[in-house]
């Protein structure tokens, strides 16, 4: 404290001949005037309670090391005493034998006390008042020298109410603990999701909660910079692996589509060849009876109508089949690929099978190779936040020198003069 209310005072000082200085002209020269004059006031008064709180801790300081004699001598009188005590009770629970060896007769109470005895409870006593005198003296002037303290600090220098959050903060030792609860439980539930795909919701909550915390510790001076744009890079990678999942979901869907197109016209094209088949045989029978009536045309153009309803009823069911066919079953290889995820390895070995069907459709065969580099993506993305994760926390309970490089990066935004 002597030495901070030096280095305020020194520049207290510095501002106020800034302050004074006339060789300065322009407008910025009275802004910086005015600006100096009122910062210096308020270094002043800081040192004022920097140099009256020193020498309250320091008077407070010679007060304690007297209590601390005054109760070391106490103690070490109670022990001689009690040492005195034990040992008188010691000789008359087991008196010494006689050369005979026969124990000895206890000696006739005669009323009166062994006067060391009695001098050595009467020490034991004082030792005890003169114990219980120094702890009341030492709590009552614990107690004025706290006054005096408050009493320095309580001035025209007033907390703002972001200083007051920032001292909260700091007390606040239970948020610390969160956080890194949070981080562990995002950790370990994280890979529990995988398996479980709704337990993201739970993972994603903790993760913004702890990211919240982090924030406002490093926005307040309690804590690192390093751990929120930790925060971000898994909310950004954990984004990015998601929108690679959703994506593969949507070429799935949209391979589904094209496979069902072609199984459309493939059975539309397979019926209206028998149709037509069956409408060249009747014609050519016609033929040789000499021609058809009025009826029968209209008849055998109902025919005709009726074969194509058919046709494009065939090939509307075809394309349904295909649309609304179950997801493929996969190996445990194909859903590892997927980082366990089951519903994906199946949309990919989907795309795949749906490509392999149709080896000459372009469009199967782009939408598979878009998946393949989403897989890629979504797998990347996985990997880097895990091993980033996991060698974050791996470092930090091995090596005290990470931790404080990340309190370090605190620093200058929190506005210190540390960096």
């Amino acid at each position: 404290m002597k030495k901070v209310a030096e280095y305020l005072r020194t520049q207290a000082a510095s501002l106020t001949a800034m302050a004074d200085a006339d060789n300065l002209t322009g407008k910025y020269a009275d802004e910086l005037a005015e600006n100096a004059r009122g910062l210096g006031r308020k270094l002043d008064l800081a040192e004022d309670r920097y140099r009256e709180v020193k020498g309250h801790l320091s008077g407070w300081a010679e007060d304690l090391e007297e209590f601390q004699k005054r109760a070391d001598r106490a103690l070490r009188d109670a022990k001689d005493a009690q040492r005195t005590i034990d040992a008188h009770e010691s000789r008359a629970e087991d008196p010494p034998r006689p050369s005979d060896g026969k124990p000895a007769e206890k000696p006739a109470d005669t009323g009166k006390e062994d006067p060391r005895l009695k001098q050595a409870k009467e020490d034991l006593h004082d030792a005890r008042t003169r114990l219980d005198t120094a702890e009341g003296d030492y709590e009552e002037r614990a107690d004025h020298v706290a006054r005096k303290i408050r009493s320095s600090i309580d001035d025209d220098m007033k907390d703002s109410v972001w200083n007051d959050f920032k001292g909260w903060v700091a007390d606040a030792e239970w948020l610390s603990k969160f956080a890194d609860w949070a981080g562990w439980a995002t950790t370990v539930l994280g890979l529990v999701a995988m398996v479980f795909p709704f337990v993201g919701g739970v993972v994603a909550a903790l993760t913004l909660a702890a990211f919240l915390v982090h924030l406002v510790q490093a926005a307040t001076g309690n804590g690192s910079w390093y751990d929120v744009v930790m925060d971000i890079g898994a909310f950004k990678l954990a984004r990015v692996g998601t929108k690679a999942a959703d994506k593969i979901k949507s070429l799935q869907q949209g391979s589904r589509n094209t496979a069902a197109d072609l199984a459309k016209d493939r059975a539309k094209a397979q019926a209206s060849s028998a149709n037509k088949g069956a409408r060249d045989s009747a014609a050519k029978r016609e033929r040789k009876r000499g021609g058809t009536s009025g009826s029968k045309r209209n008849k055998a153009r109902a025919s005709r109508l009726n074969m194509e309803r058919k046709n494009r009823a065939a090939g509307h069911d075809a394309a349904e089949e295909v649309r609304n066919a179950d997801l493929p079953d996969i190996t445990r290889g194909e859903k590892r690929e997927a980082l366990l995820d089951k519903a994906m390895g199946q949309q990919m070995k989907d795309i795949r099978n749906l490509r392999d069907m149709h080896p000459d459709n372009a469009a199967l065969a782009a939408n598979a190779r878009k998946a393949e580099g989403l897989l890629l993506v979504h797998q990347g993305a996985w990997g880097v936040s895990t091993v980033a994760d996991l060698g974050d926390k791996a470092i930090d309970s091995q090596f005290e020198q990470y931790g404080a490089w990340k309190d370090g990066m605190t620093a200058p935004m929190a506005g210190t003069s540390q960096w």
